[in-house]
Parts: structure tokens; sequence; C-alpha cells
């Protein structure tokens, strides 16, 4: 019975992240779109360099420029995303064992709460990794492009 529970979960869990991965980034992509399009007509209306370069000079022209200007994103983003996500399933994990151990669930328990440690773990692992070869690549020095 408790396995059934787990299990629409887990596909009900698996078919929301789905959804939200799709629609999210299908507003990304139409959102870059639409910036796109209105920089290509902004650029198309300037008729001398003058103008443009006056514009430029602006608040608003400062401000048009940080929208093209190329990201140089850090990956120190992803990595609190991967240790966010490692934490929260290894307390999903804890949980499901902690549970099995009390006998509040059946023995079936265990194996997706074991399974949840070891993937919060391997997030953990993983943003660990990266933060040290981030460092170790010198990839920690501000950036000057801006």
């Amino acid at each position: 019975m408790q396995s059934d529970i787990v299990a629409i979960i887990a596909v009900f869990g698996t078919i929301s992240f789905i959804t939200w991965t799709i629609f999210s980034s299908v507003r990304k992509l139409r959102m870059a779109r639409v910036q796109a399009d209105v920089q290509t007509i902004l650029l198309s209306r300037f008729d001398s360099a003058q103008n443009m370069s006056t514009y430029i000079q602006s608040d608003a022209g400062k401000q048009f420029l940080n929208g093209i200007r190329f990201e140089h994103e850090t990956p120190l983003g992803p990595m609190l995303a991967c240790v966010r996500w490692g934490i929260v399933i290894i307390f999903l994990g804890a949980a499901l064992c902690i549970l099995r151990a009390m006998g509040a669930v059946d023995s079936d328990a265990i194996v997706p709460g074991v399974l949840a440690l070891a993937l919060g773990i391997a997030f953990e692992v993983a943003a660990f990794v990266s933060w040290y070869l981030y460092r170790s690549l010198g990839l920690t020095q501000p950036d000057n492009h801006a």
C-alpha cells in the first residue's frame, strides 16, 4: 500500500518537473526572441553613427548595451542550485530511511531512501568538484568586461 503511494508521488513529481522544464524553456525562448526583435528594430532606426553614439551614452543606451552584451555568467549559480537540490534530496532520503527504521513504512521504502541519499550526496560532490575546478582554473578573478 505504501509503495503505491511512493510510486504515485514519484510519477506526479516527474510529470510536474518535465512540464515545468518545458514551459520555462519555451517562455525563455520567447522572451529572447522578443528582446532580439526589439533590439533589431531599435538598431535599424539610427540613421547615423553620431545619433547612435549619443544614444549609447544615455542611461537608456547603457541599459540597451547591457541587454545585448554576451553574458559572462559564472557557474556559481548552477553550483549553488546543485548544492540546494542535494540538500533537499538528502533530507528526503534521510526521512524515508528514518520512517523505515521507526517502522512507519514497509521495507520497500528503504530502497528509494538509500537511492535518494546517494543522489543527494552525488549532487553535493558534483558541486564541490565544480567549485574546486572553477577555483583551480583561476576563473574566480573579477570580470573586467563590464
